[in-house]
């Protein structure tokens, strides 16, 4: 009788430790079990983009983002751009992002960024996966929508974004609709960008 219940007591216990314990240490690709749904954005990425589309005042970038995961249940975000001449050669810096992403269920995500333009939003957004090979993400796209700004009075009108990002055959591709003083958003910029093999 005391054998028997002894088995049931370790096997209430590993219960316990299966449902209250371990789930939050479980690891997806090396990231905690809630970034599994955001693991094709993670590592450091560097292409050129184009601006100004909308208007006349056209121009070339090229960025460099880094989105890392420290162990704990969300990526930072650090995106930085360049202008650059006919060459690809840089000639001054511009836009500057720090940020964080959390997952929310139902493979959902917030972003929540700080502009060095003195501005920060928060945006939201679902993951779709497009492509899996062996359980990793090899194509994935995400619409995020702002839902929140925060601008000093001193900073230009921005009221927000959407933000279109991709997982295509390796490379991160993204296009931002930004909404400023009109009434739809108006495309702004957009870039492919490579991930940098360490």
């Amino acid at each position: 009788v005391w054998l028997y219940r002894g088995l049931w007591a370790v096997v209430l216990l590993f219960w316990y430790l299966r449902c209250f314990v371990a789930t939050d240490n479980e690891f997806v690709a090396g990231l905690p079990l809630p970034l599994a749904h955001l693991s094709w954005l993670v590592g450091s990425w560097v292409g050129l983009g184009v601006g100004g589309e909308a208007t006349k005042d056209a121009f070339r970038f090229t960025q460099e983002v880094a989105i890392s995961c420290d162990g704990r249940p969300f990526l930072t975000h650090v995106a930085r751009s360049w202008l650059v001449d006919d060459d690809g050669q840089r000639t001054k810096p511009t836009a500057v992002e720090l940020g964080i992403w959390r997952p929310l269920p139902n493979n959902e995500v917030v972003l929540q960024l700080t502009h060095s333009y003195g501005y920060s939003e928060t945006l939201t957004g679902k993951v779709e996966v497009t492509a899996l090979n062996n359980a990793e993400i090899t194509g994935a796209r995400l619409t995020l929508r702002t839902s929140r700004v925060m601008r000093p009075d001193d900073t230009p009108v921005y009221r927000g974004s959407e933000r279109l990002i991709g997982l295509v055959e390796n490379n991160l591709l993204w296009r931002l609709d930004a909404l400023f003083d009109n009434d739809q958003p108006v495309a702004h910029v957009s870039a492919t960008l490579a991930k940098v093999q360490r």
